[in-house]
């Protein structure tokens, strides 16, 4: 009997609660559950369906759009971390099964000034997200956009709504006592040097998570940006503080290594290799970058530290200035505009300062 092969098939294979693996088939990656097992009547025709839900769909819908977006050299330059998250939100926007699903929109609707009612009405299935509400307006807005630049629509329904998220970050920073309790409650070494790393370097989740020790340098940390895809570089001076932390991470890795190499030598296995990121986790690799969040989440929230790691950002910024950089110099470390440092500034550092030099004023009129 001949084999048939399938084109396309995607094969999952989960570990259940009880500990038992079972395989799942799709009919290609993201596509739908079959039934049955490979080979048998059933199966076949689970296939066929999907084939043929995809022969039958509409491409002139919202749907479309999305597919045409995901096939653009735009979608294809974004970062990978941004490419999967945006993924995520593409299939929500093309989904067309609940009742404010708005994947089925035709282009004669969403031309139409009232769609904007219903993208307002998907939009708000997030609004205890408020975040997530406006990311997910933001993707919309470029798919949408995609189309009235290659003509097929005429207006970008999803422009100009506004945002559900207002709270400013701009002046939130780790404070000693906060970073303390932190890494009191780490769960490991290695998950307790992840915030001090974040407040001595100000570099973003993902370039923290990728730091190697090959980019450290006596003077200055140089790491190309995750954020511009390596294109551009950033310059981080090293305090003596973060000289200090260095030499900690790396005695702690170090000791890690040579734990892993000796249980590795118990069970007759070849050593593992030395790690080189700054951050590792407690089996000597590098933290994957929702590892390292995740990590932090649940460090903060049994420490009662109501901060985010970008938050680390602002604390880098004070502690420039209190090796008396300028703003201007520290917005051009860490990449923000020079009002926002001034902010910050005014809030924390230079607010110390003037209390500092009044109490200084009235004790010397004391005296």
């Amino acid at each position: 009997m001949p084999v048939v092969r399938l084109k396309g098939l995607n094969r999952v294979k989960k570990t259940l609660k009880g500990g038992t693996t079972r395989v799942y088939w799709y009919a290609w990656k993201g596509g739908p559950k079959l039934d049955g097992a490979p080979g048998t009547p059933e199966f076949m025709a689970s296939y066929n369906r999907a084939l043929e839900s995809i022969r039958n769909r509409p491409n002139d819908t919202l749907a479309g759009l999305v597919r045409r977006y995901k096939g653009s050299p735009e979608f294809e330059r974004l970062a990978k971390s941004t490419k999967a998250e945006w993924s995520r939100w593409l299939d929500r926007i093309s989904a067309d099964d609940g009742p404010d699903d708005i994947g089925g929109l035709t282009y004669k609707l969403l031309d139409d000034r009232r769609v904007r009612a219903d993208i307002i009405d998907w939009r708000n299935q997030w609004k205890d997200r408020p975040r997530s509400a406006d990311y997910a307006i933001q993707v919309l807005s470029v798919v949408l956009a995609q189309a009235v630049d290659a003509g097929i629509l005429e207006r970008n329904s999803a422009a100009g709504l506004s945002q559900l998220y207002t709270s400013s970050r701009a002046d939130q920073i780790w404070e000693p006592g906060e970073v303390a309790a932190f890494m009191n409650k780490a769960s490991s070494p290695e998950v307790s040097f992840i915030v001090p790393l974040a407040c001595l370097t100000g570099l973003r989740r993902e370039d923290l998570a990728s730091l190697l020790w090959s980019q450290v340098g006596d003077v200055a940390i140089v790491k190309p940006t995750s954020k511009s895809r390596g294109k551009k570089t950033q310059t981080i001076p090293v305090l003596p503080e973060t000289k200090a932390l260095l030499e900690r991470i790396r005695v702690q890795q170090a000791a890690r290594h040579a734990e892993l190499c000796e249980r590795a030598a118990k069970k007759k296995r070849p050593p593992p290799p030395a790690c080189l990121t700054v951050l590792s986790n407690t089996r000597g690799q590098p933290w994957s970058v929702n590892g390292l969040e995740h990590q932090v989440i649940d460090t903060k929230s049994a420490a009662g530290v109501d901060k985010h790691l970008h938050d680390a950002r602002g604390s880098f910024a004070t502690r420039l200035r209190r090796a008396s950089l300028t703003a201007s110099e520290i917005a051009d470390i860490v990449g923000w505009e020079d009002s926002r440092v001034a902010r910050l500034l005014a809030t924390y550092v230079d607010r110390d300062a003037i209390v500092m030099a009044l109490a200084a004023r009235i004790n010397r009129a004391d005296t």
